[in-house]
């Protein structure tokens, strides 16, 4: 039987896929965050087929142990992504970050089964839907200058104007000027159709 690891901090989803996967894949470990995974990881003779990780650990970005996760052998687990997330920010964070597929909350267990089999057998699994909407975004996102890509992926992260203003080291009126240009780009409406795009 493979084996899995499972990275999310919520308990509830962490014992809720574990007994989903009981016939199906052994537990190899799991972990709430990125240094329970680390301590984990350290502590097992095998690497497991697959990591099942979640984007967000709480305040911890879970996309950082991609490439952190080899053991004394050198080896690397492949990662598939199981977020709540479906938006472009998400999705190509984890693209970028080396995960080899995503599977959304939303999806049926048979396609989150499948994805893991496909991904621990080496092949790169993302929903046609999720790629469709990465490429009319990826469109849009184009004609934004840098800086307005940097909002833009902040605001899909879920920060608010006050946080992306402290990060950038600018005032709050400049990202409110920023969203405007980028609303007009983007031919959304408001912060929420700009959050789901």
């Amino acid at each position: 039987m493979k084996t899995v690891v499972i990275i999310d901090d919520h308990e509830i989803v962490r014992s809720g896929i574990a007994a989903l996967l009981e016939n199906h894949w052994q537990i190899a470990g799991s972990a709430a965050s990125l240094e329970e995974a680390r301590t984990l990881f350290k502590n097992l003779t095998n690497a497991p087929d697959l990591i099942l990780l979640d984007i967000e650990l709480g305040k911890e970005w879970g996309l950082d142990i991609i490439g952190d996760t080899s053991l004394s052998n050198g080896k690397f687990s492949p990662v598939l992504v199981y977020s709540v997330y479906d938006d472009y920010a998400h999705v190509n964070a984890a693209i970028r970050s080396g995960a080899r597929g995503y599977v959304c909350k939303s999806q049926s267990t048979a396609e989150l089964l499948a994805a893991m089999e496909d991904v621990s057998l080496g092949k790169t699994i993302f929903p046609p839907a999720l790629l469709q909407r990465m490429a009319i975004t990826s469109d849009k996102i184009l004609g934004l200058s840098k800086r307005e890509q940097e909002v833009f992926s902040m605001v899909q992260r879920g920060k608010n104007n006050k946080e992306i203003a402290a990060d950038l080291g600018v005032s709050i009126r400049t990202i409110e000027n920023n969203l405007s240009i980028i609303y007009d780009k983007t031919g959304v409406k408001d912060r929420r159709e700009l959050e789901r795009l």
